[in-house]
């Protein structure tokens, strides 16, 4: 049975069946070396290799070279030590981040990051409730509605909303952070296999990060 995934321009994560889902080119649990062979990174890798520093979507040849050291050594970390991070080339879409985490060789989880629409991005992000409208479409109502109360750093309480999804084989937590003191609001949509998310949980997992930070 397939169910949509299908958030395309707003969480890029694509149609699949109930035991896969993808995010961007890559389906969670390929391990990394599928990982580096598939999709842009795929393109990107093989690009790099025949030193095509153009086709990598980098400003100029120096920025090319740049990127293609570090993408190979991601890879090479990734493939061999098995366990990490890796951060998804930004200038596909300079309103989102997504974080790629590895174990045991596994693609295993992501932090995908979308910032809020506002003046410094001439209202290009995306907000809350569009991705969650998204989510719901695709998903029905979540398993999990909360809302947190919370302080800015200058000691100013707000509340943020948290939404839950989950199946048999992974999870999706959806996390606002509304705009504070001028600062951009952001969402985080961590999507992860089912098995580790109920480690993560058994352990008192850690809150929803923020990629930008990183």
């Amino acid at each position: 049975m397939r169910i949509g995934f299908f958030l395309a321009v707003l969480l890029s994560l694509r149609p699949a069946t109930i035991a896969e889902v993808k995010v961007q080119d890559h389906v969670l649990g390929e391990s990394a070396n599928q990982f580096f062979s598939e999709g842009h990174e795929g393109d990107a890798v093989r690009a790099c290799a025949s030193g095509d520093f153009k086709s990598v979507n980098q400003p100029n040849k120096k920025a090319g070279k740049e990127y293609c050291t570090k993408l190979s050594e991601s890879r090479q970390s990734l493939t061999v030590n098995g366990n990490g991070k890796y951060k998804a080339d930004p200038s596909r879409d300079s309103n989102k981040t997504i974080t790629y985490i590895f174990v045991a060789g596994k693609f295993v989880a992501a932090e995908i990051t979308f910032v809020f629409p506002d003046p410094t991005n001439s209202y290009h992000g995306k907000s809350f409730d569009e991705i969650i409208a998204g989510l719901k479409g695709a998903y029905g109502l979540p398993v999990s509605e909360t809302t947190v109360s919370l302080q800015s750093t200058y000691g100013a309480p707000y509340q943020a909303r948290r939404k839950l999804w989950l199946s048999d084989t992974y999870a999706i937590e959806a996390a606002e952070q509304p705009t504070q003191s001028g600062a951009t609001g952001w969402t985080s949509v961590n999507v992860s296999t089912k098995e580790l998310y109920d480690k993560l949980k058994a352990n008192g997992g850690p809150q929803p990060a923020n990629p930008l930070n990183k």
